[in-house]
Parts: structure tokens; sequence; C-alpha cells
């Protein structure tokens, strides 16, 4: 995962994010959040005009930092440590990323998945045998039709609780290509841990 920090034009700590940072002597240029996770030693170093308290409690941090990066005009967001140690946070942080998910592309890495909302059409070499599934998460997706798996769909709707299962597909060839006629659908890839 640390090449996405690395390679990221703009690196954003959400609140106690910025604890882990400093713990692995890496810097972000903003911290953002309400603040109230942040320890007095990952603010040693970093400029106070660096800091960007945001007090309203009807969001996360992560939503604020999703907020934030739409205002700087970013079109991709890489969310790194946003699994989280609770699976509450984890949780709300697919909410958020449910939520900005039409306004720009927003991926959730975890030491051995990446996660993504789709809609409409997504394309991406793979490498065969990769696993992926597809699920409807916040809702039914309906006209999903994908190429490149070893189990694909025609046309066929995914809803929560419902068969067809949309987990654990195989990547047969690549690219594999997924169209969605109406809704959106969490993607989950493994990866190999970096």
């Amino acid at each position: 995962m640390l090449q996405h920090w690395n390679s990221a034009d703009f690196q954003i700590a959400a609140d106690g994010g910025a604890n882990f940072l400093k713990v692995h002597r890496l810097k972000p240029k903003i911290i953002i959040g309400d603040l109230d996770s942040l320890d007095d030693e990952a603010r040693k170093g970093v400029s106070p005009d660096s800091i960007v308290q945001i007090e309203e409690q009807q969001t996360n941090d992560a939503d604020k930092a999703i907020r934030y990066s739409l205002e700087k005009g970013a079109t991709t967001v890489h969310l790194l440590g946003a699994s989280g140690k609770r699976l509450d946070q984890f949780l709300a942080n697919l909410e958020v990323m449910y939520k900005y998910s039409s306004r720009l592309k927003i991926i959730l890495w975890t030491e051995t998945e990446r996660m993504e909302f789709i809609s409409d059409h997504w394309e991406e070499p793979l490498t065969k045998g990769s696993v992926l599934s597809l699920l409807p998460l916040f809702g039914a997706a309906r006209g999903v039709t994908t190429s490149g798996l070893a189990y694909p769909l025609r046309g066929e709707s995914l809803e929560p609780g419902q068969i067809p299962s949309g987990v654990s597909n195989a990547v047969e060839d690549s690219p594999v290509m997924i169209d969605i006629e109406e809704g959106k659908l969490l993607l989950v890839l493994t990866h190999q841990a970096s």
C-alpha cells in the first residue's frame, strides 16, 4: 500500500490516521477532521496551516477528507488504513465511498483487497486467477453483464441476499469488463500485499 502513498499527488491524514503515519515516519500534507483522536506527537513538526479542523459531528473523518479532496479537484482518492480497527468505522467508510462514488473514483485498500463502488462501465486488465467479488451492498444492481470472469453474468440482477451471488469469481481473461444498467456494486479484488 505504500506505493499508493508515495505516488499520490497529495497526502491527507484523517484525524487519528496522522498518529499511525507519525509512527511510520510518513508526513501528510494535510491533517483533517474533528481532531479528537490526533496525538500531540503527531502535531509536532506539522505546520498549523496544514491542520484543518472541522468540528461538526454529522460525518466521520473519512467523509471530511473526501469532501476536502473534492474541493481541491481530486478525481481519484486512495483510502489507506480505512478498514480500521473497528467494524463500525469500516462499514461507515463504505457508506462514505458509496455516497461520493458518482463524483470521483474512491479505492479502499486493505492488506489483501482493494474495494471500489462501480456503476455503468468498468474495465481493467487483471491477473488471471485473481479473485473478484461483486456485491450489491446498498441496493440492487440490474442488467449486470461481465466478461473475463469464470462465472459470467449476462444482464442479470444482483440483489442483497438473493441468488445469483457475486462472491468469489475468478479472472479467466483480461481485461475484465463489467457493465451495469442500473445501480452500483462494490467490487472487491484480491491483490498481493506489498
